[in-house]
């Protein structure tokens, strides 16, 4: 029952939108607001974000309590309640390379340590779609005879450039496509960024009518709207894994150098991985190839798609 204000990025601001819960929302980049929150006595302030400007914004502010990352001394830091999370990361107290150690071991999604730092019950994501933007699902769908009786998968399996060890290559994307449609009655489609053109592309071509290919280029909200065409999604850990999970989406997952522990798919998705330990966990620079998810088996993904749909 309480009033919350969040503020977040201006790129990922759309997210925000038409989101029940909040009372207000602002741009981290929109001074006049920003300067408006300074204004306002906060009961709480909450701030799991490491970055120094949300650190040096939580600490700024007016508040009886603040939790997590805040500004002393200088530099970032974070109160010791929420130290179940920072512990984990950049700011550690035991610094990278033990915060790295500590995170291969948790076995706590993100919002069971979260909920449990604040004192609240663990939520689920939120996203709602207008219905603007649930019309361009549907003409796309139309356009692109995507049947609503049917089984549209959707292949996300790029995730950026900051880990590059997190995605499939596109060779092993068009073999896992080929794959589906031998063992699957479905309706494949081809998700990526602007990052992705090219090699979605690649595998467009190569692939022609076994996939339908999205487009790179959508605004956010158009992105997940996309997304909400689909039955199943198979995702790198990437925006498109977490636009899935608020959309309640059937979700297989797969990680390479990132935590899977800390995912929740909320009872409606398999997480998969390589059978071969990770030698770059949370390591940007990856020099063992091939990557870890290159060894998931193919069979692996056919078996989860098979296992999602069959119990409903």
């Amino acid at each position: 029952k309480a009033d919350i204000t969040w503020v977040t990025e201006k790129e990922s601001f759309t997210l925000l939108e038409n989101n029940p819960y909040l009372a207000e929302s602002i741009a981290i980049e929109d001074k006049r607001g920003i300067g408006e929150i300074g204004k306002k006595a906060f009961e709480m302030v909450i701030n799991f974000d490491d970055e120094a400007e949300a650190c040096k914004l939580a600490s700024s502010v007016k508040a009886s309590e603040r939790i997590g990352g805040t500004f002393q001394d200088g530099k970032p830091n974070y109160t010791p309640d929420s130290a179940p999370w920072f512990d984990l990361g950049l700011l550690s107290q035991f610094g990278k390379k033990k915060a790295d150690e500590l995170k291969k071991k948790n076995d706590r999604t993100y919002q069971d340590i979260v909920s449990g730092i604040v004192g609240v019950e663990r939520g689920k994501p939120v996203l709602n779609l207008t219905k603007a933007e649930l019309g361009f699902a549907e003409e796309f769908r139309k356009h692109n005879g995507i049947a609503r009786d049917g089984l549209a998968i959707g292949l996300n399996t790029a995730a950026g450039s900051r880990w590059k060890g997190k995605m499939l290559s596109a060779e092993k994307t068009i073999a896992l496509a080929k794959a589906l449609k031998d063992n699957v009655d479905c309706q494949l489609l081809l998700f990526g960024g602007p990052q992705e053109e090219g090699r979605n592309k690649k595998i467009a071509l190569e692939l022609g009518d076994t996939i339908i290919d999205a487009g790179t280029n959508h605004p956010l909200r158009e992105f997940a709207a996309l997304v909400s065409i689909c039955d199943v999604l198979i995702t790198s850990d990437s925006l498109a894994l977490h636009l899935g999970v608020a959309l309640g989406k059937k979700i297989i997952a797969f990680f390479g150098p990132t935590s899977a522990a800390e995912i929740d798919l909320y009872g409606k998705g398999i997480k998969l991985t390589s059978p071969k330990p990770c030698g770059c966990f949370y390591d940007d620079n990856c020099t063992i190839k091939p990557w870890c998810t290159e060894s998931i088996p193919i069979e692996d993904f056919i078996n989860a798609v098979k296992k999602l749909v069959e119990h409903g």
